[in-house]
This record gives C-alpha cells, sequence and structure tokens, in this order.
C-alpha cells in the first residue's frame, strides 16, 4: 500500500533509539522528509548517519532536551526552518524511572509529568496552528500499556501516561473539523534499551541475570515473543499518513496481546 507520504515533513523527537528510531526509519522509507531529535548531538548525529544508511535518506536533526521548553521552541524552530512546515508531529520521549512508590523522590515526579505531559502539549501547541491553517495535519504520540493498566514497578508511568491518553482525546475532538488527527499507540514489551533498562532493575529483585530476564518476556504474551521496534514504526507511518483520514482520537494497543483489560 502506497502511503502517500512522499513529501511530507515530520518531525520526529526521542528519535536517536528505541521506537522512536524505529518510527523515523519507517517515515523515511515511505517518502516522507524528517527532522529527529534527541537530547544527545552524539547519538542523534549518530542516528541520523544510521539512518541514511538504511532507508538511502538523510533527516536532519537537532538536539532537544524535551523537559525544557525553551529547547522544546527552539527544536521547533530549526524543524519547521529545514523542512519548511511540519505536517507530522511524532511525539515520543521515552518513560521516567522505574521503581515502586517510595524508591521515587519529588523530582522523579516532576521528570514524569514533564516527559510525558508537558512535552505533548507543547510541541502540540507550536504545531497546531500551521496545520490548521493548512487544513492538514497528523499527531501521533507513543505512550505506553501502562496508560491503560497498573503494571508493577512503573507507577510514575502509571500516573502520567493516562492524563496524556487523555489529553490527546479531547484535542482530536477539537481539531477534528481542521483536518488534524490525532491518535496515540500504546506499546507492550519490545526489545528496546528502555527494555533492557527495566531488564537490569527487575533481574536484580529476581536474582537472575539480565539474559534470563530477557528470555522470560515472551512468557506472558500470547504471541510468544517481544515485538520488533520497526512494527510501532509501521502503524505510526499510517497513522502519519493521508491514508489515514477517518481514524482520531484513538489509543492502539500494540502488545502481542500481552494486556488484560477488556475496555
Amino acid at each position: 500500500m502506497d502511503l502517500k507520504l512522499e513529501g511530507q515533513k515530520a518531525l520526529v523527537c526521542g528519535a536517536s533509539r528505541g521506537l522512536g528510531f524505529a518510527c523515523a526509519q519507517a517515515l523515511l522509507t515511505e517518502g516522507a522528509d524528517c527532522c529527529i531529535a534527541s537530547s544527545s548531538e552524539e547519538h542523534i548525529r549518530e542516528a541520523a548517519d544510521r539512518l541514511a544508511e538504511v532507508t538511502g535518506r538523510l533527516p536532519t536533526w537537532a538536539v532537544a532536551d524535551l523537559t525544557q521548553a525553551g529547547d522544546r521552541e527552539a527544536l521547533f524552530r530549526k524543524a519547521e526552518q529545514s523542512l519548511g512546515q511540519i505536517d507530522i508531529l511524532l511525539a515520543n520521549a521515552g518513560g521516567p524511572p522505574p521503581g515502586p512508590f517510595e524508591s521515587h523522590p519529588a523530582e522523579h515526579w516532576q521528570l514524569a509529568i514533564d516527559l510525558a505531559l508537558g512535552m505533548v502539549t507543547h510541541l502540540c501547541g507550536l504545531v497546531l496552528p500551521g496545520m490548521r491553517k493548512r487544513q492538514h495535519g497528523r499527531i501521533v504520540q507513543i505512550v505506553s500499556i501502562a496508560g491503560l493498566e497498573a503494571i508493577d514497578g512503573l507507577i510514575l508511568s502509571n500516573a502520567s501516561r493516562p492524563a496524556v491518553l487523555g489529553f490527546a482525546h479531547a484535542l482530536a475532538r477539537e481539531v477534528g473539523n481542521d483536518g488534524v488527527l490525532v491518535n496515540s499507540i500504546c506499546p507492550g514489551i519490545f526489545l528496546t534499551d528502555r527494555i533492557r533498562e527495566l531488564g537490569r532493575e527487575r533481574s536484580k529483585r529476581q536474582g537472575i541475570s539480565l539474559e534470563q530476564y530477557l528470555d522470560n518476556l515472551g512468557g506472558d504474551i500470547p504471541l510468544g515473543r517481544p515485538g520488533d521496534p520497526k512494527e510501532v514504526g509501521d502503524l505510526a507511518s499510517f497513522l502519519a499518513s493521508p491514508r489515514n483520514s477517518y481514524m482520531t482520537g484513538a489509543a492502539l494497543v500494540i502488545d502481542g496481546g500481552k494486556t488484560r483489560r477488556l475496555l
């Protein structure tokens, strides 16, 4: 299927690795022009080179700490300058630290809010005027199944992610008549650096090696395996494309069947 992304302009956040990198790869492969961002200049430069190698198309890149309002504004200006306009916002910023409630100082709670709600609401506020003026835009945010059900050891995500889903659903209703579609992706377990970080903490608690922990990840997944980040990239590229013309306000779960919620 031709997703009709040729010439579309995308700002992809948190793109130096993991799910953000996979989304940038999918968008570039489908013909979109991308500006990718990360908080590390070294990592985002390396990501741009790797994306050029695997897709044949070199993205522009920017350095931004998405917890900082000034960095978000600078990122928007650079992306708009390099791309000409922003048709697609792929909002992704990773997750807050894992651990139970009593392990988190106050600054961790503020970080969780800044990474989730602060990041996406500010960036949406920056890109929406242009999208509404052109009567076309796609906003896709990477969230987590932790926004839909309680997961042991992820209390910061369980507290902050539902707010992001609520925001996206409400925003979709406000901007639908302007041709702007807003959707959320809720990934389960994917073999990313983030999962390995969680694995190090959990494997210590369980008294097993990290390798054993990763091998056990597929046990509670009906499909029997963790996901490949490229599978999220494929979903994101469809949601961001003109081919998606009627899906908005949705929170799409992609988890191999792991989530047990009924609604």
